[in-house]
């Protein structure tokens, strides 16, 4: 983030909002805390605010009438409602409105940081979000203009690439770029659950709350937005022909259900998987996968577009340095040279977690090459002269020794184990 979000709160309990404000104000962001529907129409009519976070319940109100006091303010800000699992149904209602999304209590106050980020940044890139985010050479180039034509239409959509190359970050950019942007987005890791569990998740169970709270399943929840699911190679042949089922006729039906429900949003799937070679074996149906690639993107990988890499490793120093309050770290010339000569077997993924790393770990102001890649120092060789490295090891405890005994060479002896004569003989007259 290359600025100081503005965050408003609306949570009537205390001791919730007193922790979420803090951990707020720990990453940076400046926070408003209105306690009702009241308070929390005052606050927008008089200030603009990057993300709003409220409760569904208030002492004034529920979400609804929230939503509808917030609503000529927002314009583009993400608004997320927090729910306790029976509320849900009208969470979903709110998201059908146009709300952002939802979060159940308890929630991960780590992965909601990270998703604001997520939000703010592709809402304040707009168009370009695509770009900043992959690149300018040829090949990112080529695969953003792709990305959006395919936006602007409402075609089922594959995403492939290698593991870290950013398929979600392209399907986000997706559906925030299509007629769906203001609507929810929702993801699955397909490979994630057992074949049963991801049945469930998918299409909920007729009648039964589930433990996780949920009991529409994630493509009611998507409502007419976007279903991402992602590395949809490991979804079993049962889940498999129901989903086809889906993409075919526009309808699914709860897990122990009589009835079928509409489905009324975009399917975007992922895979790092060679579907034509899991077809071939048998694994994937072919015809599920002619539904889902419409219209089919590769993601070119990082080692195919070195030329993205100086601005790409430099956005993600800034954005680490942010996070972490280390500000005036740069990358050293062979550091910037050891990025280039990298392969990148974890794409962006890798090139983000490596120079996160080195910004915490780093103890000069330029970044080495051996700060971001410090597996290297496990194929330095062994000092040549064994000998030598051994005295000075054994100098180094005398020394040390010698300190904790304020000068006595005595005890100095006794920490070592060795006799008094033995130490002195080392200190008049070392091994050569």
């Amino acid at each position: 983030m290359t600025r100081r979000l503005h965050i408003l709160l609306v949570e009537d309990d205390g001791i919730l909002g007193g922790a979420v404000v803090q951990r707020f104000e720990l990453e940076g962001m400046a926070t408003v805390w209105a306690k009702s529907c009241a308070e929390a129409a005052r606050a927008l009519a008089g200030g603009k605010f990057d993300f709003v976070l409220a409760d569904i319940r208030l002492p004034d109100g529920s979400g609804e009438t929230l939503f509808r006091q917030a609503l000529p303010h927002l314009g583009e800000t993400p608004i997320v409602f927090v729910t306790a699992f029976g509320e849900i149904e009208q969470a979903i209602r709110l998201m059908r409105a146009g709300a952002d999304d939802y979060l159940t209590k308890p929630f991960d106050i780590d992965a909601l940081v990270k998703y604001i980020g997520q939000r703010i940044v592709g809402r304040d890139a707009a168009g370009i979000a695509v770009v900043e985010e992959f690149g300018s050479s040829p090949a990112a180039a080529a695969f953003t203009e792709n990305l959006k034509r395919a936006a602007a239409s409402d075609l089922p959509i594959l995403l492939t690439g290698e593991t870290g190359s950013g398929k979600e970050v392209a399907a986000r950019a997706l559906h925030r770029l299509s007629p769906r942007g203001g609507r929810a987005f929702v993801s699955v890791d397909c490979g994630a659950l057992a074949p049963d569990q991801m049945n469930v998740r998918l299409f909920g169970r007729a009648g039964i709350q589930l433990s996780s709270g949920e009991t529409a399943g994630l493509l009611a929840d998507c409502g007419d937005g976007t279903l991402f699911l992602d590395e949809v190679s490991a979804l079993s042949p049962i889940v498999q022909a129901a989903l086809l089922g889906v993409l075919e006729n526009g309808a699914f039906r709860p897990v122990g259900g009589m009835q079928d429900k509409q489905f009324c949003g975009r399917v975007v799937a992922a895979t790092n998987a060679d579907l034509r070679e899991r077809i071939a074996g048998r694994a994937f149906r072919e015809d599920l996968y002619y539904r889902l690639a419409v219209i089919d993107l590769a993601i070119p990988p990082l080692r195919d577009r070195l030329g993205d890499i100086p601005a790409l490793s430099g956005d993600f120093l800034a954005a680490a340095q942010e996070r972490h309050g280390r500000q005036g770290l740069g990358l050293s010339d062979a550091a910037s040279a050891a990025l280039l000569r990298h392969d990148w077997p974890g794409n962006l993924r890798e090139l983000r977690n490596r120079i996160e790393r080195a910004v915490v770990l780093a103890d000069a102001p330029e970044i080495s090459a051996d700060d971001l890649f410090p597996e290297r120092r496990l194929n330095e060789p062994a000092p040549q002269d064994l000998k030598q490295a051994r005295l000075d090891a054994e100098r180094r405890e005398i020394e040390f020794a010698l300190a904790e005994s304020h000068g006595k060479i005595g005890e100095a002896a006794k920490k070592l184990g060795v006799s008094r004569t033995t130490l002195w003989k080392k200190l008049k007259k070392p091994e050569s």
